[in-house]
């Protein structure tokens, strides 16, 4: 079983391995195509450590460049 959220509606669901449709695996993370039960369309959910702390790294990038970003005064 896997928990995934519906890009279409928000929701969350729980797929069976049998909704599974294919796997890649990538340098970064693993992709998993699974039909989803909320609104019946396949999708594509990346997980994987190395595709988390590099979202993370992304983000604090962000924040970073936001805090030295100069204000108008």
């Amino acid at each position: 079983m896997l928990l995934i959220t519906c890009p279409v509606t928000g929701t969350r669901a729980l797929v069976s391995i049998a909704a599974v449709r294919s796997i890649v695996n990538h340098p970064d993370s693993i992709a998993v195509s699974a039909t989803c039960p909320a609104c019946g369309q396949e999708h594509v959910h990346r997980t994987g450590r190395r595709l988390e702390s590099a979202r993370r790294a992304a983000a604090l990038e962000v924040a970073v460049r936001r805090a030295e970003a100069p204000t108008p005064a």
